[in-house]
């Protein structure tokens, strides 16, 4: 008797079988600082540039030099995150100094 039981129990309790597709899984870390131009090229023509995953290569001259340049790779939802610390920070720098800037004579 205790046997009927389980088995109906055991079959019932596998239920369906999901499957995720391929687009939808989400996808590897990626270290644009380790990453070759060449890796990064192939990184990119598999996405858009509005993708969080895009990779954006900026160059910028290095300091005390006219010839030097650095390159700062990093993906694009790296790139916002950066933008948005940075306007917190400039934002909360600015709201300190304005209440102590007041003349109190």
């Amino acid at each position: 008797m205790l046997s009927s039981l389980l088995v109906p129990l055991l079959i019932g309790v596998s239920g369906p079988s999901v499957v995720v597709p391929a687009t939808l899984e989400a996808p590897a870390a990626v270290d644009p600082k380790k990453m070759s131009q060449a890796q990064i090229r192939a990184h990119n023509a598999k996405l858009q540039r509005t993708d969080p995953n895009y990779i954006r290569c900026v160059r910028s001259a290095a300091i005390g030099s006219l010839v030097s340049r650095n390159f700062s790779c990093r993906t694009v939802a790296q790139w916002e995150a950066a933008d948005r610390a940075g306007n917190e920070e400039v934002r909360r720098v600015q709201d300190a100094m304005s209440s102590k800037a007041v003349n109190s004579n």
